[in-house]
């Protein structure tokens, strides 16, 4: 596997626009052309696999809103998202952090995330910023501890908040 192998695949799949709702799986986010968070990196995650690479889910907890909409920063107020991408074990430069939320014109808007000259070799921004360490998680067990955080974090107003601002982000990411 080479750098560029991982590289061209990460481009890929973040091409995919950043959809919200969708399902989290690697099917549904290559079927519809779009995704999650969790969809494009378990779609990624699959596409390293069939390369040889291998990865693990890391969940990263930070601002929901993103400070290039202070709109959404102000409506937010302090609400903090579950954040998914990976985690990349190469051969060449150990684990690194891999995070394809945001799509290319996204990113050059100024949204986190993978920049085009990213060399495979480290770390890439986060689509949310990390307010602690990360989380790494067992594939099988994903979807239940993620919830578990959520239900930590959100009371059950503020889940129907964040569900709020995070369609208004899917719907202005589209536009950029």
């Amino acid at each position: 596997m080479s750098r560029s192998r991982l590289v061209d695949l990460a481009h890929d799949v973040q091409r995919l626009p950043y959809r919200w709702p969708a399902p989290p799986d690697a099917a549904s986010t290559e079927r519809a052309g779009a995704g999650t968070c969790a969809g494009k990196h378990a779609l990624l995650a699959q596409r390293l696999a069939s390369v040889g690479l291998v990865s693990g889910p890391l969940v990263v907890v930070g601002p929901l809103a993103p400070p290039i909409w202070p709109d959404l920063v102000g409506e937010a107020d302090g609400l903090l998202e579950v954040h998914e991408c990976l985690t990349v074990v190469t051969p060449w430069a150990g684990p690194v952090t891999v995070d394809v939320t945001w799509h290319p014109a996204a990113v050059a808007a100024g949204l986190p995330g993978l920049a085009p000259d990213w060399d495979g070799s480290s770390d890439t921004p986060t689509a949310v910023a990390p307010v602690g360490p990360g989380h790494a998680v067992d594939r099988t067990s994903l979807r239940g501890a993620k919830e578990k955080l959520r239900e930590r974090l959100y009371s059950r107003e503020e889940r129907a908040r964040r569900d709020r601002i995070l369609r208004e982000i899917a719907a202005r990411a589209l536009r950029l």
